[in-house]
């Protein structure tokens, strides 16, 4: 009968435990005010939609359950809160073939109180792959989002992981935008 009760115990103290712990992507993920993005390339891509679609899945998964994702002004009750914001979007038409592409954002993580745990930013470049030259420009920026995604479910789960700046491709020596790219947002 002991055995029960600690196994019960432990039953519930593992589930209060799992519903303390999941962090939920609120959306839409908005565009900072100053965003430096082709508006074209903005309505085109839907990279709000992208980031949505590429960092809720993982969170869905560190979860154990759920979608990921909560709408921004409703009460996330016991869960944390990732809001992201696009900070800059590197590209314009034309593929691989006017040159490499980068999304950056801006990450806050709020505990359930809305209290600011943690913010970083990260800046994910991509020229297409191996069959670049034969992609879209939205195709080369969801490889972008997809790399946010993957970096995001590291700095979620884990406080002393820090995201390291990728430096840009060689090939975005020959892009003048790449000039644009706003400096890091304290």
């Amino acid at each position: 009968m002991k055995k029960l009760f600690l196994v019960g115990m432990l039953g519930y103290g593992a589930a209060a435990f799992a519903s303390t712990g999941n962090t939920l992507l609120e959306v839409p993920v908005t565009y900072h005010p100053d965003a430096g993005v082709v508006e074209n390339v903005r309505k085109e891509c839907q990279i709000e939609d992208m980031l949505s679609h590429r960092v809720a899945p993982v969170l869905a998964k560190l979860n154990k359950g759920g979608d990921g994702t909560i709408a921004a002004g409703s009460d996330a009750a016991d869960a944390t809160l990732l809001r992201l914001q696009i900070t800059h979007v590197l590209g314009v038409g034309g593929g691989a073939w006017s040159g490499p592409k980068a999304i950056t954002v801006t990450a806050d993580l709020f505990d359930p109180s809305g209290k600011l745990l943690r913010h970083t930013k990260i800046n994910r470049w991509s020229v297409g792959g191996v069959f670049g030259a034969f992609k879209g420009t939205c195709t080369i920026l969801d490889r972008s989002a997809a790399a946010i995604g993957k970096d995001l479910s590291r700095w979620v789960r884990d406080p002393a992981y820090k995201i390291v700046e990728e430096p840009a491709p060689k090939e975005a020596e020959a892009a003048p935008e790449a000039a644009a790219v706003p400096e890091q947002v304290q």
